[in-house]
């Protein structure tokens, strides 16, 4: 009884951490919310010194307790001098203009916190056990704390170009725009962060496309330490590998996949940016900055118009799009892909005596899908805009700026033309390629192309009236088709359930306001103009539809889900009419 108390505990200490972070630094500053915030400080005190006493008292062994837990005594006892002395400044009267020394302090305190509560955390059994045993909440909880993690990094005054602390509700929503790959800002990446700040949205960016799981397992092999059965099943879950004997391999291969398709998109770019920038380190931050975050679909630019500068460069624009589109197959079509066409080169020169490497189902539908939506998106975008935005450009730029949005509209988020004065029907099919994503396990958003093919063979065996589900002359298993009916579900649910929010909390027209729901869902970064001037509603909102749309919903849901025994029931048989 008395553990499960403490386990409460630390959750009200986690709530009221956050809601002090959230007081402290909000937009609006009141005498009132000072107090407040000072009552949540002292109570997140008391708590922590609360959940000591009560160790201690259930310690059976008073001596071994303290050696066992000596840097959790000694953690509290710096937590509460940086608390004295953050205290000591706000009732100094300074409390409305913090100075560097006295804000820093703040947030290391409030860092230490979350740190102390997550690593208390995984001391719970019944949690830990909950979450080595399900990878899906294992997942939950890494990007959430990824999250929290880059928020208060992003606050810190050296994040910042002007040395000023950034409102942690802005902090936190870019964490959650580079963790969860979209791209949405509200302050401008390129003038508001200096180039640490940069930095670390680049760390955020790659962890969240290339996955923390991934990262950190590879650091395991690397470090050659052997990998129990339940991290075997976690890491074969992130991957979506079932042949668990086969792990290493694919994990290096992702991992060298992932930083040469960077690393070669980022010396092409260099002569790119070289022409405006000159040869510079300066230079080589922006290209590696844009390659990384044009292959992991972020769409976060360190220019302040995106690309919009470089739209008749066809090195830079072309180079982005490759990337985008090869971050947006997914690792595993690559390298399928790339195993196909190796096996095809090697059998034009040895005469077909080399082994044959087959493309898979899964691989065929993406590469085919991709290609249609980029063709298709292309044609759309020209013809509805080749009179308006596009109309005072060249052919060449106007065919190249027509193929970079319909790149980029699914999945990454940069622009090279301005988006404030598209015409409406453009905005309409934006946000159904938006929906749609790019492929299942790439670091893009949407539904994903896989889904809607199967949606698709689904609706063809229904119209046909056949019994099984056939793409491809390949049968689908009704469990498949049960799944992408969930996913369109619940992007629909969260589509509209986002759109209806922010109409509640934003004043403005509604079709931009749709426009950021789908391009927050599809983690895809494009912007009508409206998140920058949301409010604290409207961007808690986007943060949900980010965060939604990057775990996709079958992870919430297997991470919301307990484990019940089944029983086996008939039900009597009943009859809806339908039509």
């Amino acid at each position: 009884m008395k553990k499960s108390r403490i386990n409460t505990i630390i959750i009200i200490t986690l709530l009221l951490s956050i809601a002090s972070l959230i007081l402290e630094h909000g937009e609006v500053q009141t005498r009132q919310i000072f107090i407040l915030t000072n009552i949540v400080d002292f109570t997140v005190l008391f708590l922590f010194i609360l959940e000591l006493i009560l160790e201690i008292v259930i310690a059976p062994q008073k001596k071994r307790f303290f050696r066992e837990n000596l840097l959790s005594v000694l953690f509290l006892g710096f937590f509460i001098v940086l608390f004295t002395i953050n205290k000591m400044y706000l009732f100094s009267g300074t409390f409305q203009s913090y100075s560097t020394l006295p804000y820093t302090l703040l947030i290391l305190r409030n860092l230490f916190v979350l740190l102390k509560i997550f690593g208390r955390m995984r001391k719970l059994g019944a949690l830990l056990q909950s979450v080595t045993l399900e990878p899906a909440r294992t997942v939950l909880f890494i990007f959430i704390l990824i999250i929290f993690t880059g928020a208060i990094l992003l606050m810190l005054p050296f994040a910042s170009s002007s040395g000023k602390n950034l409102p942690f509700i802005d902090a936190f929503f870019t964490s959650t725009s580079a963790v969860c790959v979209t791209g949405l800002i509200v302050v401008d990446t390129a003038t508001a962060f200096s180039t640490t700040g940069q930095l670390i949205i680049l760390t955020l960016i790659q962890i969240g496309g290339l996955g923390i799981m991934i990262l950190s397992f590879f650091i395991v092999f690397v470090l050659r330490r052997k990998m129990s059965i339940n991290e075997k099943y976690l890491v074969s879950y992130v991957i979506s590998e079932r042949d668990m004997t086969t792990l290493r391999t694919t994990l290096k291969r992702i991992i060298a996949l992932t930083f040469g398709i960077e690393g070669a998109g980022a010396c092409i770019l260099f002569i790119g940016f070289a022409g405006n920038n000159g040869f510079s380190l300066r230079t080589l931050f922006l290209s590696v900055f844009h390659a990384i975050s044009a292959f992991c679909n972020a769409g976060f630019s360190l220019f302040s118009d995106s690309l919009e500068q470089y739209a008749s460069s066809g090195t830079v624009v072309i180079t982005v799009a490759v990337l985008i589109i090869l971050g947006g197959l997914s690792f595993f079509v690559i390298l399928n892909s790339w195993g196909f066409l190796q096996s095809r080169f090697k059998n034009l020169i040895f005469h077909g005596k080399s082994r044959k490497d087959s493309l898979f189902l899964n691989s065929k539908v993406v590469l085919i899908g991709t290609i249609i939506l980029i063709v298709l998106g292309m044609f759309l975008f020209y013809a509805l805009e080749h009179t308006n935005t596009l109309a005072d450009m060249d052919v060449k730029t106007q065919y190249l700026s027509a193929f970079f949005q319909s790149v980029t509209l699914r999945t990454a988020g940069f622009n090279t033309i301005p988006f404030h004065s598209l015409v409406p029907a453009v905005y309409a099919f934006m946000m159904l390629f938006m929906f749609i994503g790019a492929a299942s396990g790439s670091t893009a958003g949407g539904i994903k192309i896989n889904s809607i093919a199967i949606l698709l063979a689904y609706l063809k065996s229904v119209l046909t009236d056949q019994d099984n589900i056939i793409l491809m002359n390949h049968s689908i298993r009704k469990e498949q088709v049960l799944r992408a009916f969930i996913i369109f579900a619940f992007g629909a649910t969260a589509v509209f359930g986002g759109f209806f929010l922010l109409l509640l909390f934003e004043k403005g027209p509604a079709v931009p306001l749709l426009f950021e729901t789908v391009s927050a869902f599809g983690t895809v970064g494009l912007s009508a103009g409206v998140t920058p001037s949301l409010g604290i509603g409207g961007k808690i909102v986007i943060i949900l539809l980010m965060f939604s749309g990057r775990l996709g919903p079958l992870t919430l849901l297997a991470a919301a889900t307990q484990k019940t025994r089944r029983l086996h029931i008939d039900y009597p048989q009943g009859e809806i009419t339908i039509g």
